[in-house]
């Protein structure tokens, strides 16, 4: 009986230890990839790039160039003359130029051909800067003053200003209020009267500069007249009133050089010749004013000194 109670705890030992359950350790899984992190990125809207319009691009190459305009100055060709020189003569595109007068060979320009004159283009531009809004009760904002350079004039602009010039003077002519410049620094040394009613003396050293008194045109160079030597007339395109209607002529007499050519346009005050000497020795200026033939005297156009 003992020994059976003995072999029964026995195997109730031997189930127990059967029955025992191993609990294992725990393992971290290292096969799955770690979540991302999203960092934000500034400025990533895009922009759309702007693409001109059908018609507001045209490369340069295709484009119609303009019609040169006249600037109502002409140019009589003489010996020598070249479209290059004479663009160059008075400042303008050298193709202007010649677009202008229908020449088509620049190498045969006619002797005696009048040239029109091109007025000069300004194809610059400037944009206005945008303006800036401000709200109700912002202050706005205040910038350093910038003092702005003056723009130089342009051909264009200083071609219509001497029109201008020139429409002022002919109706100051018909007036009879007209002043004109001298056309040399000096001394009266001979009035109309002791002139024979031609013109006045004035005298000046030799060399001195000879300039034209008004806008004009060249009209007649010459040389060994009795009382004026070697002589420029300069045609003007204005009126007096009470006078014949042909233009006022300027005459400039005993002249040492002469700057200018025949058929020439010349500017007031530009040089055109300058002071030589009598017959007789003296170094002086033969200036007289005409209109119709007619002298005039001077010194009741001229400029009071």
């Amino acid at each position: 009986m003992r020994m059976r109670g003995l072999a029964a705890l026995c195997g109730l030992v031997f189930l127990a230890g059967c029955s025992s359950v191993d609990v294992l350790a725990p393992i971290e899984d290292r096969s799955t990839t770690p979540p991302e992190v999203s960092v934000p990125v500034e400025g990533t809207e895009a922009h759309a790039v702007p693409v001109p319009s059908e018609g507001t691009f045209q490369p340069r190459h295709l484009t119609t160039e303009p019609t040169p305009q006249a600037s109502g100055r002409t140019h009589v060709v003489v010996q020598g003359d070249t479209i290059y020189n004479i663009s160059m003569r008075y400042g303008v595109n050298p193709r202007e130029l010649m677009l202008l007068n229908d020449v088509q060979d620049p190498t045969q320009l006619s002797l005696g051909r009048e040239l029109q004159i091109p007025v000069e283009r300004d194809d610059g531009s400037q944009s206005a800067a945008p303006a800036a809004t401000v709200t109700e009760g912002q202050a706005i904002p205040t910038e350093p003053t910038v003092e702005t350079a003056k723009r130089p004039e342009t051909p264009q602009q200083a071609a219509e200003r001497k029109i201008a010039e020139q429409e002022q003077q002919r109706e100051a002519a018909a007036r009879g209020d007209i002043e004109i410049r001298w056309p040399v620094d000096g001394e009266v040394i001979a009035d109309f009267n002791h002139t024979g009613t031609l013109g006045i003396d004035i005298g000046a050293d030799k060399g001195s500069p000879v300039m034209a008194v008004l806008d004009g045109t060249v009209h007649y160079i010459g040389n060994n007249n009795d009382g004026y030597g070697q002589f420029v007339l300069v045609r003007h395109n204005i009126r007096l009133p009470g006078k014949p209607t042909a233009p006022v002529v300027t005459v400039y007499g005993n002249l040492s050089k002469v700057m200018v050519r025949l058929n020439e346009s010349v500017r007031a005050g530009q040089k055109i010749a300058e002071v030589g000497e009598s017959s007789s020795g003296v170094e002086k200026l033969r200036f007289e004013l005409r209109q119709g033939g007619q002298p005039l005297n001077p010194m009741l156009y001229l400029q009071k000194k």
